[in-house]
């Protein structure tokens, strides 16, 4: 019997209700099926849900004790995730599978119970890692997968089992089950057969997944399982992640190796306005989280902003940033991208925010064209300050450094020089001419002298309430419209999604840093600074472009 076959019937005949991603990746797998390339076979998949069933127990209220009773999202996974094979080898196709489902739906046990799965059934001398992003989280895993190895007798029989402050380990075979967190000081040197991720979501870069990835590069049938939910980190590794799997799920890559299976809803509207759609999100929904609870917490989050961000990032995996943000990550979030060379000989707005001499400082061009606004960003920091900035705002400034996305410069001051050159590369290079460029006049007088003697053109905008108030509003409704165009850079999308708007007694607004003065914003600042300069030589810019 395939439990895959019977969850897409069931799925098919509408007795369980699925997002279209979820539904889009098992009409290919039925179709795989029938590839001559694949082979399918359930019995891998069959074994570790026999395991499971026979040997786990739950080891949290109100289940602490039960036995493990998998559900029929959790087969058709499991028997998905191991049972298709290579035709040519026979070796497992997928080596990597990603898991994306709301809070409470039994997770971090369904990840416990395959790494002990594997523990025991794997061949001997394999380390088997639960890995996360801080040390707390990754122990919160190690010490669910022990609870449920202590909650056995068979399982804890120390002639299979043992733990000690380091791992868990057979004395039989030298299998083990290690920790992993962006923290560990040692990432080097394991063995890893199979690596679960949990709570990936608050990973800002991808150094656990890599060390993992790495040290599988001797196997010939590696895994890795991705089991998250959504999250609030803007441009992080699940960020990155999804994005991938998503193109994979429409046809735009292909990638054999990789499974995702997400849980998600299909719009906001939907969350809101019909109940029976929340198990797109949650497949447990009933048995192991209750309907109660969510109709609870969609009460409070309808007269409630922070509730409603948390419910729908963490209950229905939509993305959300922080409570508080200016915009939503539905606002500001567009994929859509450019080419330079379409922007050639274009007349441009600019706009800079060169923040203090240590920290990050942004210019941005600004072309309006075809109705839409096209924003091209650039970013500079110093050389020395960059390991300290990216330990503090936990981003990954060395990643965009390598993407071109920043510019260091020497030293641990900036040197606004490099900003006027990046100016003068889009005229010379781009043919993309700035008729004016807006600047903050606090600690700029020597560089705009220097930007004028190349000939630009530069005006002055003073960061307060009544000077950027309007145009803030104004890019706000042009975000929400998807009019502008950023080539879906991911430092100025963090930056719009650190930024706060800061309301005086009259409505004003102008931005502020959200929660935290690590929080940088200099991306959006240079924004609206632009703005601010468009509204002054509108007709005149316009006249222009016709």
């Amino acid at each position: 019997m395939s439990y895959l076959l019977e969850y897409i019937d069931e799925i098919e005949s509408g007795r369980i209700v699925v997002g279209r991603e979820l539904k889009t990746v098992l009409e290919s797998l039925k179709s795989d099926l029938s590839n001559p390339d694949y082979v399918y076979d359930e019995r891998p998949g069959q074994l570790r849900i026999d395991f499971i069933e026979k040997f786990c127990r739950h080891t949290k209220s109100p289940f602490n004790g039960m036995p493990f009773k998998l559900e029929l999202w959790e087969k058709a996974f499991l028997e998905a995730s191991y049972g298709f094979k290579m035709a040519g080898t026979g070796f497992r196709r997928f080596n990597e599978v990603l898991l994306l489902i709301a809070r409470k739906n039994g997770k971090t046990t369904f990840v416990a119970a395959i790494d002990l799965a594997e523990f025991f059934l794997s061949s001997g001398g394999v380390d088997i890692i639960c890995a996360s992003n801080t040390n707390e989280q990754a122990s919160i895993l190690f010490e669910e997968i022990n609870n449920m190895r202590e909650q056995s007798k068979a399982l804890r029989n120390e002639k299979r089992s043992r733990k000690n402050i380091f791992c868990i380990y057979s004395p039989k075979n030298k299998n083990k089950i290690k920790k992993l967190s962006a923290q560990s000081r040692n990432k080097d040197g394991y063995n890893i057969e199979v690596g679960c991720i949990d709570e990936a979501h608050e990973m800002t870069d991808d150094v656990v997944y890599n060390a993992i990835k790495q040290s599988q590069s001797t196997k010939q049938e590696p895994l890795i399982f991705i089991i998250t939910t959504e999250g609030t980190t803007v441009d992080g590794f699940l960020d990155s992640k999804l994005e991938y799997c998503r193109k994979m799920i429409k046809g735009e890559i292909t990638d054999i190796h990789i499974l995702p299976w997400l849980y998600t809803q299909d719009s906001v509207d939907e969350v809101f306005e019909d109940p029976s759609t929340w198990t797109k999100s949650n497949p447990s929904l009933g048995n192991i989280k209750l309907v109660s609870y969510l109709d609870d917490v969609m009460n409070k989050a309808r007269n409630d902003l922070s509730t409603r961000v948390t419910m729908l990032c963490k209950d229905f995996n939509i993305k959300q940033l922080d409570s508080g943000s200016w915009l939503t990550y539905q606002d500001l979030n567009n994929e859509e991208k450019y080419n330079l060379d379409d922007l050639k000989d274009s007349y441009a707005i600019g706009g800079v925010d060169l923040s203090s001499t240590t920290d990050l400082t942004a210019a941005v061009l600004l072309i309006i064209k075809n109705g839409k606004k096209y924003v091209i960003p650039h970013f500079f920091m110093p050389s020395e300050v960059l390991a300290q900035r990216a330990s503090e705002d936990g981003v990954p400034y060395q990643l965009w450094v390598k993407k071109g996305l920043i510019t260091l410069t020497d030293g641990n001051q900036n040197d606004f020089s490099l900003v006027t050159n990046w100016f003068l590369e889009n005229v010379r290079k781009h043919q993309i001419r700035p008729l004016w460029i807006g600047y903050d006049p606090w600690q700029s007088q020597y560089w705009v002298k220097e930007m004028e003697d190349q000939g630009f053109t530069m005006e002055k905008v003073r960061q307060g309430v009544y000077t950027l108030s309007e145009p803030m509003k104004q890019l706000e409704a042009d975000l929400k419209n998807k009019l502008i165009i950023y080539n879906n850079d991911p430092i100025l999308k963090w930056c719009l999604s650190n930024t706060q708007a800061k309301i005086d007694v009259n409505g004003n607004i102008q931005p502020s840093k959200l929660n935290s003065k690590l929080r940088r914003i200099d991306g959006t600042v240079a924004l609206i600074i632009a703005y601010a300069v468009l509204n002054r030589f509108k007709n005149d810019y316009e006249n222009m472009i016709r």
